[in-house]
């Protein structure tokens, strides 16, 4: 009963008139507020909200919009005492209950904070930096700086390694501009604001972000990518910041590290965002012969000049115009549905088998490569269901060639590797596509599971002129010749390219100059054309 008794008395409240004047309070609010009856609570107190903003006192006292409200009570302007205010009348008198919520306001606060601010790095999130950068009277430059290597450095070392490596780079950049604001974009990345008063050489401060260092004994190479944007009266600084973040990612498509946002690229962002739209688009559609078309290049033995087979080949349309797939594939292979055209590419295959079979020709004379995508490779699923789709359509493996392009075998090698010799297990034949233009080194190719190596057209086109080239040219046919591995020459498109390949040993070529890639039905009447292809095996 004594427990409940001094609980009672422990609750701080207090009565008031109409001129705000206190009548009555207890002892916990006296201790509380620093109050005495008679005092003048508008004299005394002062109402603030979380974000220290004043609050009207009669609007809260006398006409209250709530019957509780949480708030600060300031006394004299000096302290602030955190409470939830319980307020009703009763006759002529106004009565408040307070209760102290210190550690909830704290609490707030503190995930307020986590909210604008990394913990780790002090630097603003990026909507407390867009509101900091808002509030700035002037234009400025705007960084974003991306560590290119931060993934790799994290695999090696480890994420602590990687961050102290962010935290080197953040502080050179801080360490030129102490008057920049600051910004965590994502583990790898950061972005500054920096006022058009303070001068900046963007060249000099690129050069220095990429300076190597030691840590521990270590050199690191931070390998840094930077994106900017040099804002124009009235810009945006919202937009100006999204425009630097377009060049950041600019960067990272090319060899150029340092890119200045252009408004071509904007053009270039926003034509990509119109070709993912319209690619979810057609990759869900019912069936995929509406949206997508599978051509097929000729393939020519040198000696016999007879074809031999074909590579299938990708063609889609975006409002009644071509995109080439150097421009589609890569964002198709983002969206984790690259599957989806493989499948789609055997299927065509299929198709070709049955309007070859109409002609009384077998479809198994011939050998058809796809362009398989590493991101497929890496799909722990891609054998099963590659072996499994063959199956269903009754395709022979040992008739389909599948062509992976030399710098996706660089990554992840040993297991890609792994996955080829299985394929191999099974009859599919391995080639190595745009050879020369990738990253491989010796080692590796003596250590891959491949059949056959594909040369780019980049080193066909002026080999007929070009002494350099053909020097290039001659390595890589030596080299294959080595390795015991037939050659496959693209890009072949005239008798004196053909003749080259020729004579240099290459087995096999493809290009214009026996046809262009084609439709699957003028595949057909092409092959009917070429009876000495066919009629060749049937003798």
């Amino acid at each position: 009963m004594k427990n409940q008794l001094t609980q009672l008395l422990d609750i701080a409240y207090l009565s008031y008139d109409e001129q705000g004047q206190i009548i009555t309070l207890s002892e916990a609010a006296e201790r509380m507020l620093d109050l005495k009856p008679r005092d003048v609570l508008s004299q005394k107190l002062v109402f603030i909200d979380e974000d220290f903003k004043e609050l009207s006192i009669s609007e809260i006292l006398f006409d209250p919009i709530f019957d509780q409200i949480e708030l600060g009570v300031s006394i004299d302007n000096s302290s602030v005492t955190w409470v939830k205010l319980y307020s009703f009348r009763q006759e002529d008198l106004h009565y408040v209950r307070l209760e102290p919520i210190e550690e909830l306001i704290s609490i707030r606060r503190l995930n307020k904070q986590l909210a604008i601010r990394d913990p780790h790095t002090g630097l603003l999130y990026r909507d407390a930096f867009i509101s900091k950068i808002k509030e700035q009277p002037h234009q400025g430059t705007i960084c974003c700086v991306r560590i290119c290597n931060f993934q790799r450095i994290s695999e090696v070392w480890n994420i602590g390694v990687a961050n102290l490596v962010f935290m080197e780079i953040l502080a050179r950049f801080q360490g030129e501009f102490d008057k920049g604001i600051f910004s965590k974009h994502s583990s790898d990345c950061y972005c500054v604001f920096i006022p058009h008063f303070v001068p900046i050489n963007i060249e000099t401060l690129y050069k220095q972000l990429n300076e190597p260092f030691n840590f521990n004994g270590n050199s690191f190479y931070s390998n840094v990518s930077l994106g900017y944007y040099k804002e124009q009266p009235d810009d945006d600084h919202e937009l100006s910041l999204n425009k630097a973040e377009m060049a950041t990612f600019d960067s990272l498509s090319d060899h150029n590290r340092l890119v200045e946002f252009k408004e071509t690229l904007a053009k270039q962002i926003e034509r990509q965002n119109k070709i993912e739209t319209g690619l979810r688009s057609a990759l869900y559609q019912g069936n995929l012969t509406d949206s997508f078309e599978v051509v097929f290049q000729p393939i020519h033995d040198t000696k016999t000049e007879r074809l031999i087979g074909a590579e299938c080949l990708m063609r889609w349309q975006l409002d009644g115009q071509p995109v080439p797939p150097s421009e589609f594939i890569p964002i198709i292979e983002s969206t984790g549905e690259i599957n989806k055209l493989t499948h789609f590419t055997l299927s065509q295959i299929n198709v070709l088998k049955g309007l070859l079979a109409e002609e009384q020709i077998e479809a198994s004379l011939f050998r058809f490569a796809i362009n398989i995508s590493v991101v497929e490779i890496l799909d722990v699923n891609f054998t099963t269901r590659l072996l499994q789709a063959l199956d269903r359509l009754a395709l022979n493996p040992a008739k389909i060639k599948l062509e992976l392009t030399e710098s996706a075998l660089i990554d992840n090698f040993n297991y890609i590797n792994e996955i080829l010799q299985k394929l191999q297990s099974q009859g599919l034949m391995i080639s190595i596509d745009d050879f020369g233009t990738g990253y491989s080194s010796l080692s590796y190719l003596c250590k891959l599971h491949f059949d056959e190596i594909k040369i780019d057209r980049a080193f066909v086109t002026h080999v007929v002129s070009d002494g350099k080239m053909q020097s290039l040219f001659n390595s890589i046919v030596s080299l294959a010749k080595n390795l015991d591995k037939p050659l496959v020459a693209e890009g072949i498109e005239h008798l004196d390219q053909m003749i080259y390949a020729k004579a240099k040993g290459v087995e096999y070529v493809q290009g214009y100059y026996y046809s262009k890639p084609l439709s699957i039905k003028d595949f057909v009447d092409y092959v009917v054309a070429d009876k000495s292809s066919y009629l060749h095996f049937e003798e």
